[in-house]
């Protein structure tokens, strides 16, 4: 470790008593919905998240719009509120285009996220687990790093397959300070993830993990393979990623989320702080037996009760500590 920590610099923007605003950036629809589920459910939502100011949901797939689908005011004791913002890429992409290609996101965040002037970027995307070995379907991971794999290298000439940023291949080192993955235990406890206790986190159908918890640490890392838009794909792309992020990555520091679209919320910031959290819906290499419409939702569903928790420990975070 001591090698890895040479090797990364965390900037530390602002103490987090000043941070009045977060932007939470979900992929696609339908993992939007159901995340917006758990954050308004009056029964399994935080009792400190109070329901949302502005709400945009149900929404169709085809669905495009420039508007926030929730707007959350947090209440802080002695201090302003800390204001939600929940935006779907999706929503904002031209209509007729391929929903998973990575050069129509990398178009329309840029522009959003400046828009918003956010304090805080948190990065929301179902994915895989690197580790075929045991089964992690069902929990949720969060961390701070990024690597972004080129999954078409060869086909740059296909408009959805040719985002070109000289960041690919490279690995991103958090700009969160270590101490805000801690807030990882937070979330468990208030969830009851632990071992014996009545776990909010609910079972996908295939392959649940044996014990649902949300993960997350500072050494953990996203790594996203962009140009991707064919699912059947993803084992041997995914291969591949993992092969380059291992040949790229700091010593200690390692892959827990497979996906395609947060290195490109990554590289569409400015330098704002941005953590990823990853609901995680199948085992590596076992896309086909492990993703349905079902575990989808009840994944990203996950996501949402993970999520809701932490906004919560992120509003009474503070004292001297700083993101």
């Amino acid at each position: 470790m001591p090698e890895a920590t040479q090797l990364i610099k965390v900037t530390t923007i602002k103490n987090i008593t000043l941070m009045k605003k977060i932007l939470v950036i979900i992929n696609k629809n339908w993992e939007t919905e159901p995340v917006l589920n758990a954050l308004t459910n009056p029964k399994l939502r935080p009792a400190a998240l109070p329901f949302p100011e502005v709400i945009n949901t149900p929404c169709d797939g085809d669905n495009r719009m420039s508007q926030p689908r929730a707007v959350f005011s947090l209440p802080r004791e002695g201090e302003e509120p800390l204001q939600v913002v929940v935006r779907c890429i999706e929503d904002l992409m031209a209509t007729g285009v391929n929903t998973s290609s990575s050069l129509e996101k990398y178009k329309v965040l840029p522009q959003a996220i400046a828009a918003d002037a956010a304090d805080l970027i948190i990065s929301v995307s179902t994915a895989n687990y690197p580790d075929p070995a045991v089964t992690h379907n069902g929990t949720v991971v969060l961390g701070g790093n990024f690597f972004i794999h080129d999954g078409n290298p060869d086909n740059h000439a296909d408009p959805e397959h040719n985002l070109i940023d000289d960041r690919v291949g490279t690995f991103i080192a958090s700009n969160v300070a270590p101490a805000v993955f801690s807030l990882a235990e937070t979330v468990n406890a208030r969830l009851h993830c632990y071992p014996g206790g009545a776990c909010k986190l609910v079972p996908p159908p295939n392959f649940p993990a044996p014990q649902l918890v949300c993960e997350g640490a500072s050494t953990f890392t996203a790594v996203g393979s962009v140009n991707v838009t064919d699912y059947g794909s993803y084992d041997t792309i995914d291969a591949q990623a993992l092969k380059e992020f291992a040949a790229a990555a700091p010593e200690g520091y390692t892959a827990n989320s497979i996906e395609t679209t947060h290195g490109v919320v990554k590289i569409s910031t400015s330098g704002e702080p941005i953590l990823f959290l990853s609901p995680i819906t199948d085992r590596l290499n076992h896309f086909n037996e492990d993703v349905t419409d079902t575990q989808n939702y009840v994944s990203a569903f996950n996501g949402g009760l993970a999520l809701g928790e932490l906004l919560c420990a992120l509003a009474e975070y503070g004292g001297e500590r700083q993101i």
